[in-house]
């Protein structure tokens, strides 16, 4: 079974004096085992906000009750622990999962309570149909393959690519669009390969792939260890190739560690606009104000982890405050689904000009991400765009 933490958070305050009602039980599925500083990340990032919404009076003057669920990347234990969320805890709204294809299997069950959720997930296969209750803060692999394969030709000036991703559900998804984005380009691909999360030499995926001798790689990966690994095995193998990468490739701080700063000389990956700068602009405030607020709850997490990452699962909080706040304080799904559907370009969070709508219940589209340079940071980890 998966560790489990449960907490309600009831923080004293002038707020918590506004408190009426019942608690809101809130179920956050977290990958807290198994994957590295993504999954300390969203643990911060949810008990942040929790710490903030509840000290500012709870939703709607409802304190929030957190229960949290470590799946430990593992599908099987995620409906396990989705089970107890739901018939147990009888959580109201759910934060996660992450992984995409522990949210597909929990996904029955969330419909089953018509518990409206805010996942980080990029499969394809979370249209509104599957996912009528759910919506995704992460950029979708449709959305991520397309910039990745633009940048390769444009910025790149790449004829031919080969592609390398992690064996997941989203990143399936992403190779199946990659493939169909070279094509419609008219771009060679010269191979294909894929590797178990967690691989540590991905040598002979790279040696054939190498064979094709493409002009740009083509990574998706979805975390910041896996990156790594392959950066590593590149630089091991001598190949000197021009790596355009996804969201998990921006992932830096534990790619790093396990690569090096060199490895990232020819690498870009994609990062939210709101962490990004250039070279002599202003950092916005928002920005700032966020990486103080994480430092003081969580002294060293703004320089050890992913604040893009975390910034997702903070916001994802606050997407559900917001929305049962609008519909007057229903928390069914299929209300606050629709009210998220109408309005979700007024929220105004970390990640601002959100685009969900009856079509795609992905709140992050193409427009809203930049092709950067993981390794060369600003304060707080934002990273610099290519072309400053």
């Amino acid at each position: 079974m998966g560790a489990v933490a449960v907490a309600a958070l009831a923080i004293g305050g002038p707020g918590a004096e506004a408190q009426t009602g019942t608690p809101v039980k809130v179920g956050a599925m977290l990958p807290i085992t198994g994957a590295g500083p993504i999954g300390e990340a969203a643990q911060v990032g949810v008990e942040l906000a929790v710490k903030e919404i509840n000290a500012a009076g709870g939703i709607g003057g409802r304190q929030i009750q957190l229960f949290m669920a470590d799946y430990q990347t593992d599908a099987t234990i995620g409906v396990g622990e989705a089970k107890r969320l739901v018939h147990q805890e009888k959580v109201e709204l759910m934060v996660g999962p992450t992984y995409s294809q522990v949210t597909l299997a929990v996904l029955p069950l969330l419909i089953e309570a018509k518990i409206p959720s805010v996942n980080v997930s990029g499969t394809e296969k979370l249209t509104p149909e599957v996912a009528p209750y759910s919506f995704s803060m992460l950029a979708n692999a449709e959305a991520q393959a397309k910039k990745m394969v633009n940048y390769a030709q444009v910025g790149l000036k790449a004829k031919s690519a080969a592609v390398i991703s992690d064996a997941g559900a989203q990143a399936k998804t992403a190779v199946e669009a990659i493939k169909a984005e070279l094509a419609a380009r008219n771009m060679k691909l010269t191979g294909v390969q894929d590797f178990q999360y967690g691989a540590k030499d991905m040598t002979p995926q790279l040696l054939d792939l190498k064979r094709g001798n493409p002009d740009a790689v083509l990574l998706f990966t979805s975390n910041g260890d896996d990156t790594g690994n392959v950066l590593k095995t590149l630089g091991e193998l001598g190949w000197d190739v021009k790596v355009s990468g996804s969201y998990g490739v921006a992932l830096s701080a534990p790619a790093l560690k396990i690569a090096g700063k060199d490895a990232f000389r020819n690498t870009t990956g994609l990062n939210y606009n709101g962490f990004s700068f250039c070279q002599g602009q202003p950092i916005s405030d928002r920005f700032k104000d966020f990486v103080t607020k994480v430092r003081a709850h969580k002294p060293a997490a703004a320089d050890r982890l992913p604040l893009n990452y975390l910034s997702l699962w903070y916001d994802a909080v606050y997407i559900l405050k917001w929305a049962v706040e609008g519909t007057g304080g229903k928390t069914d799904g299929p209300t606050v689904a629709a009210f998220i559907e109408q309005n979700a370009g007024k929220f105004n969070g970390i990640n601002s000009g959100l685009a969900a709508n009856k079509q795609t219940h992905f709140l992050i589209g193409p427009d809203a991400l930049a092709v950067v340079h993981p390794d060369k940071l600003g304060e707080g980890g934002i990273q610099q765009r290519t072309g400053c």
